[in-house]
Parts: C-alpha cells; sequence; structure tokens
C-alpha cells in the first residue's frame, strides 16, 4: 500500500482530531466550572471550629466540639446503656463577628479555664462547644443562640432528655460564673425544656424536620433582601396578568358567510319587483 504526502501530513490532524473532547465533555466540563464557582460563593454551614485555648483540651476536661454530623452521637456515647444516673452535658454556645458580636471571646476563654480547672474533679460535667458561627444550621435547628449554655441530663434512650438554657453575660462572665453554678445546682431551679425545638424529644426533632428547618432559616437569613423583593415583584406581577387575562368579556362569534346570505333571501318581502 502506498502513502502520498498530503495523507502522511493528514496524520497529524487527524490524531489532535481525535484527541479532542466531543462537544459533551466540554459541556460538562462547562457546567462543572461554573457550578464550582457558585458553590464557592455559598458559605458552608458545616465548617470544624477551635476553641480559643488549645491548652484547655490538651491539660483539662475535653471539651467536645459538637457539629452537625455528630452532635447527637458525641453527646449519647457518654452515656451507657444500664445506666439510671443521668450524663450531665454543658454546651457553651458562642459565635463570631456575626453571630456574637465578637463579644463571646471572654466567655470563651473562662469556660476553657474551667475546663483545665475541672481536669480532676470527677464530679465535673461534660463540657462541650457549640458555635453559631461555624454551625448556623445545628444552632437553628435547637432554636438557639450564643452566648448560652445548654445544660443537658442524659439517660439511655428511650427516657427523655432534660434541657436547661442559661444566658451569659459577655463582660461579667469569669471562672467563677461556671464553679459557683456547679457547686449550687442552681440551674436544677429552672423549669426543663419541653418545646416543639427540643434537640432530642421535640415535635420536629422526632419527626425529622429539625434539620430542614435548620437549612431554611440558615438561607434565609442569608439571602439578600433585594432578592426577596425582586421575588415579590415578578410574584405579583405574574398575579395581576392572570387576573386581567380572566376579565376580559368574551368575544361573540362571527355568523358563516353562507348562513347569513340565506338569511336575507328567506327574509325577502314579496312583491320587490323580481319577475318569475
Amino acid at each position: 500500500m502506498r502513502f502520498s504526502t498530503a495523507t502522511l501530513l493528514a496524520l497529524p490532524l487527524l490524531a489532535a482530531a481525535t484527541q479532542e473532547a466531543s462537544p459533551l465533555d466540554q459541556a460538562k466540563a462547562q457546567a462543572e466550572y461554573w457550578l464550582g464557582k457558585i458553590a464557592s460563593y455559598i458559605p458552608n454551614p458545616n465548617k470544624p471550629h477551635s476553641p480559643q485555648e488549645p491548652a484547655a483540651k490538651a491539660g483539662g476536661r475535653t471539651l467536645k466540639i459538637l457539629t452537625l454530623n455528630d452532635w447527637e452521637q458525641t453527646i449519647r456515647s457518654s452515656v451507657k446503656s444500664a445506666s439510671t444516673k443521668p450524663e450531665e452535658w454543658w454546651i457553651l454556645v458562642t459565635g463570631g463577628n456575626k453571630t456574637c458580636f465578637g463579644q463571646c471571646g471572654q466567655i470563651e476563654k473562662a469556660f476553657n479555664e474551667t475546663a483545665l480547672l475541672w481536669s480532676h474533679n470527677p464530679t465535673a460535667p461534660h463540657l462541650g462547644y457549640l458555635n453559631c458561627e461555624a454551625q448556623p444550621v445545628l444552632c437553628n435547628a435547637w432554636s438557639t443562640g450564643a452566648p448560652t449554655l445548654q445544660i443537658f441530663e442524659v439517660l439511655p434512650p428511650p427516657a427523655k432528655v432534660d434541657v436547661r438554657s442559661r444566658s451569659l453575660n459577655t463582660t461579667t462572665t469569669t471562672v467563677k460564673t461556671f464553679t459557683d453554678l456547679h457547686a449550687s445546682k442552681a440551674w436544677k431551679e429552672q423549669t426543663p425544656y419541653e418545646g416543639l425545638f427540643h434537640p432530642f424529644d421535640g415535635f420536629f426533632a422526632k419527626n425529622g424536620l429539625a434539620v430542614p428547618l435548620g437549612y431554611f432559616f440558615w438561607a434565609f437569613a442569608i439571602i439578600p433582601s433585594w432578592m426577596f423583593m425582586i421575588g415579590i415583584s415578578f410574584l405579583s406581577r405574574t398575579i395581576m396578568s392572570n387576573r386581567a387575562m380572566g376579565t376580559q368579556p368574551a368575544r361573540p362569534a362571527a355568523a358563516p358567510a353562507g348562513g347569513a346570505a340565506l338569511a336575507r333571501v328567506r327574509g325577502a318581502p314579496p312583491g320587490d319587483g323580481v319577475s318569475y
């Protein structure tokens, strides 16, 4: 078989053509690029959080960081199946510049120092963090905000979990605030919360609606107000145009041409001057 010079010169072009991506692959690549670019502008509602004082974790009582994926397992893991005495958990609900206006630093510092102080205290509660800046969906699912202290008394299921919430002052909260509260057990005088947003036994939690509601409230908070105004404007215009179309009177149907001519012939009076 003989190859011409033109055939030999066309071989590199044919090879390049076979290596080029198909139009479908190019469209997929473009779609992935733009979807990734759009996703980069969406805030992450499930970010990791590290306390300000890592030394408190290393030398003191362990501080558990609650996240949307494992918060319930983290709390339940401390409870033995045959236990009759509830495990006590203190969860500090904190935040950053958006959720605590940058005022939670002193409370976090006091909480970390308390963990260090309770390192060898067997009666001390389990300690944990919930940062609403990093976990906004979980905070919305609990219907809580910073700065508060959530106190749980946890028994093996199906026993109910007692939940009490105490607000914290951003300027006066110190280590003594936590140690005095633990020594006096004053938080037990408060009636446990039994509302819809109870993290374990509430209506929304039992029916699997707490997390979807958390996402809804989170998305509602981050969507700009001008987008709502544009949506309302489009909706109102659509409704008004549909109403206008429905109120227009119907036009009467036109009579056929043949029928009209026949009506004129039949309606002619006698003696019209026509010879038959």
